[in-house]
């Protein structure tokens, strides 16, 4: 029985990495498609309407039939299979319950209540708590119980944005800063992007970073400076020059942390006027005049340029849809994220409504990065951190597993984040996921242990053969995998 059981356990990673294995050839995003993958610029317009001409009525009769060139509204009815796509995109994964509520209440209601902030139980910030400065523990928790997993994942996708690591505090004095700048990206996922990167640009964990706790006037560092538009509002070789960056680290001078005398305060940053630099700086020269720029001046202007909510909405729609979004596409979203003031839960809203999630081309073109992964199937197998053991020994073990499979959350590799893509399914990294899907917890209602008993035929039947293929069965239908014989 326990060799079964060890089976099981890895057939679902196995099972489940074939789920989220490479695009389909010919999909968007596919490296092997023509062009290396690259959208055809007349297919790019093949949504559009002409103009005077009315739209022809869309009826998407069959599932998965949106346009992978429209963010236009999909139908609100879906399909059990529509559904459970679209909750593994935002919670990373489903019971059959989240399914059949999803299919109850329409696509509408079910992504209002995503992106709704829901209480956390005192219980789930109590086991997270508990894990102190183990930060990567903390936060698996919280992606594994929390009510608000879209929340998470957003969290996680700017977390390898805006690469920080908890590495940098090597001061016995910072050691609460990698904390707070976990918390600042859970604060900040789906509210207000302008105000994000303001507080991005006071973290202190940041701050050490990319040195900005350290660019006196005398010798403005230019670390940070380049960053915020190659990595976090413009993307690389966009707009900016050599002279922009020189100029606009000056602006970005006179933020430093201040360390109190009380050792049990933690560093905190402050704007030293005497440190900054309070002369005119000239940044975009074709585009804005002289002026005495600092941190706030420096966002302002940087998302008054058009390349900056284009940057944003091409990242997003990359992450939540397929990989080769339309320029017009891409201009509709970054219109609607200026429009909004730059809130980015009205924009993620638009995404996960449109057509273009729903489209064959969206279906199965992501490969998930480890910690996707694994939580994706907790969820989907309604798993959770129960016993004293998966509180304490398992988490840690299945934190290092992340961590040999090339994801150590609060620890990413570099500035840019984490290799993402086919990367993620080299040999090195793949046989560590599987050894993280053999860290069970406890499953369904009952919180039984091991192995997801709730969906499974009696364990008194199992020696049965015909059995046997029941099991392979429900947990193929458990991850909505088709079988062939």
């Amino acid at each position: 029985m326990r060799s079964l059981r060890v089976v099981l356990v890895w057939s679902v990673g196995f099972f489940v990495l074939a789920l989220t294995g490479c695009p389909p050839a010919g999909a968007p995003g596919d490296p092997n498609a023509p062009d290396g993958g690259d959208s055809d610029p007349a297919a790019d317009s093949a949504g559009d309407s002409t103009p005077g001409a009315a739209d022809p009525v869309e009826t998407f009769d069959e599932a998965f039939s949106g346009n992978a060139l429209k963010i236009t509204p999909y139908r609100n009815v879906l399909t059990g299979e529509e559904a459970y796509h679209l909750l593994r995109r935002t919670s990373f994964g489903a019971t059959a319950a989240d399914v059949a509520r999803a299919v109850d209440q329409g696509l509408v209601a079910t992504v209002d209540n995503l992106l709704a902030l829901h209480p956390v139980p005192a219980e789930i910030d109590a086991l997270a708590e508990a894990q102190e400065d183990r930060l990567a523990e903390r936060w698996l928790v919280y992606m594994i119980e929390s009510p608000n997993p879209l929340h998470e994942r957003m969290a996680l996708f700017w977390h390898d944005r805006f690469a920080t690591s908890r590495r940098i505090a090597s001061d016995w004095r910072q050691r609460n800063l990698p904390l707070q700048h976990m918390q600042m990206l859970r604060r900040n996922a789906l509210g207000n992007y302008r105000q994000f990167l303001l507080d991005l640009t006071l973290d202190p964990l940041m701050l050490l970073w990319l040195d900005g706790a350290n660019s006196p006037k005398q010798n403005p560092n230019e670390n940070y400076a380049r960053e915020f538009w190659e990595l976090f509002t413009l993307g690389r070789d966009t707009l900016y020059t050599e002279v922009d960056i020189r100029e606009s680290s000056r602006a970005f001078t006179g933020i430093t942390l201040l360390y109190p005398d009380d050792s049990e305060q933690d560093p905190r940053p402050i704007f030293d006027l005497y440190n900054h630099d309070e002369t005119d700086k000239l940044i975009f020269p074709e585009r804005a005049g002289a002026s005495n720029h600092d941190y706030i001046t420096v966002t302002d202007l940087t998302l008054a340029q058009p390349e900056a909510p284009r940057y944003v909405a091409r990242n997003l729609f990359k992450y939540f849809v397929h990989n080769n979004p339309s320029e017009e596409v891409v201009q509709a979203l970054a219109d609607q994220f200026v429009a909004a003031n730059f809130e980015i839960a009205p924009l993620v809203r638009t995404l996960l409504l449109s057509q273009a999630l729903f489209s064959p081309e969206a279906r199965g073109a992501q490969i998930s990065s480890p910690v996707e992964h694994y939580v994706g199937v907790a969820r989907t197998l309604d798993m959770h951190v129960y016993s004293e053991e998966s509180q304490t020994d398992v988490l840690r073990w299945l934190a290092d597993n992340l961590a040999d499979s090339g994801q150590e959350l609060m620890n990413p590799p570099g500035v840019n984040g984490w290799t993402e893509g086919a990367a993620w399914l080299e040999d090195q990294w793949v046989m560590q996921r599987v050894e993280a899907l053999a860290r069970t917890m406890e499953y369904g209602p009952s919180r039984t242990a091991d192995l997801p008993y709730h969906l499974l035929p009696p364990v008194s039947q199992w020696a049965q053969r015909e059995i046997r293929g029941q099991i392979v069965d429900a947990i193929a239908a458990a991850f909505h995998l088709p079988l062939t014989d």
